[in-house]
């Protein structure tokens, strides 16, 4: 790995701390508006984009939250958004549900 890789692999992880850092002062003082709609928004699509990149690979099975787990609400609360926003429904659902389990 070259040094400017490495040195983006740091600066990275720098802005992924930050802003992990910033959701958890804006929850624990109740103010989720501290974050903006459109950094959360820029977020999320990146980290769901390379998620699913990751778990594309074989024999690989990637724990989506680590040791930053979240609650049924809040896991259920953005799968409904996620599907919303894929034009998904159940069915399409329950099609790639056992997926990982075939392969």
């Amino acid at each position: 790995m070259s040094s400017s890789a490495a040195r983006g692999d740091t600066a990275g992880a720098d802005c992924g701390a930050a802003f992990c850092a910033s959701v958890d002062e804006a929850l624990k003082n109740g103010r989720p508006d501290a974050v903006s709609d459109e950094n959360l928004q820029h977020v999320l699509s990146a980290a769901v984009r390379l998620y699913a990149a990751k778990s594309e690979e074989p024999g690989r099975e990637l724990a989506p939250f680590g040791d930053r787990p979240v609650n049924a609400t809040e896991a259920v609360t953005a799968i409904c958004a996620f599907m919303r926003a894929a034009d998904l429904n159940f069915f399409d659902l329950q099609m790639w549900y056992r997926r990982g389990e075939r392969e």
